[in-house]
């Protein structure tokens, strides 16, 4: 599959709803995926303990079975997204059962020929110091970086949890680990208070955060919180797009809709409006 470099992607919970109520399975959202025109797929796995109704199974001849009827809708599955809390102090056999839980899917994502697990750190907790959390996460994340780099699978960070939130935090994880395999999935608006009327300077703290986690991306998201007037609101997206092209990310940009009610011909407009911009300042780097 030729692909070019900064495209766009689509995650599977922008069709949450429909896929959490059973309304829609896993082949319904890949058949939409391809009638839109998306290559590129994330897919929700849940986490320990409990399957996402995104895939239906953790079963590997279940996961078999869907990236092959991907690879038949000319789709490929490039990232699976996990969840994982590696921080939670109050049950240490769960914390235990995450770290074990991103382990088991690092082999299945092997074997599955996908590239990249998104997964996370941890959360702040009251009554526990920060540093105490930062070590749990610095200890679990290099297990799970031992293991990826023997799998040959990238492990894509989202700045998504409390612990180890924004670039500086996650640069200095990515340094203490010391695996290149230990990569980011930046999120622009994570953590930032975007909305339709967004503060200039958050704005521009919000692009220096993804002008710092982008060159170390294997994957990568973009929120859809509506369009109007013909333009994605809450940011500036020809900025977000020229910091990835700067970066020389070249991979997709997952999209992810904030509005559990969307109607998918939202999704086709916004892939629209990105590609565009992709090949506007493509064309001009």
């Amino acid at each position: 599959m030729n692909l070019p470099s900064l495209r766009t992607g689509l995650h599977s919970w922008s069709y949450r709803k429909l896929l959490d109520s059973g309304e829609l399975d896993v082949y319904g959202f890949l058949d939409d995926a391809a009638r839109i025109g998306f290559k590129d797929i994330e897919l929700m796995t849940g986490q320990a303990g409990t399957v996402s109704p995104h895939i239906g199974s953790e079963d590997l001849p279940n996961l078999k079975k869907i990236v092959e009827y991907a690879h038949s809708k000319d789709l490929r599955i490039h990232t699976l997204s996990t969840y994982n809390d590696f921080s939670i102090t109050i049950a240490e056999d769960w914390r235990q059962a995450n770290i074990r839980y991103i382990l088991e899917w690092i082999s299945k994502a092997a074997a599955l020929k996908v590239p990249n697990l998104r997964f996370l750190t941890g959360y702040i907790y009251d009554k526990d110091p920060l540093e105490k959390l930062e070590q749990l996460v610095i200890e679990a994340t290099k297990r799970c970086a031992a293991k990826a780099e023997e799998f040959g699978i990238n492990l894509a960070l989202e700045n998504h949890s409390s612990v180890f939130l924004y670039a500086d935090e996650i640069l200095s994880l990515i340094e203490e680990t010391g695996s290149s395999r230990l990569t980011t999935c930046p999120d622009p608006t994570n953590g930032f208070n975007i909305s339709q009327e967004s503060d200039p300077q958050e704005l521009e703290r919000m692009y220096e955060n993804l002008r710092r986690l982008a060159p170390k991306a294997t994957c990568a998201h973009l929120k859809i919180f509506g369009i109007e007037h013909g333009k994605l609101i809450g940011y500036d997206l020809d900025r977000v797009i020229s910091i990835f092209l700067d970066s020389g990310y070249n991979g997709p940009i997952m999209f992810e809709t904030t509005d559990e009610d969307f109607e998918s011909e939202i999704i086709a407009e916004a892939k629209s409006i990105v590609d565009r911009s992709i090949q506007r300042l493509s064309a001009l780097a």
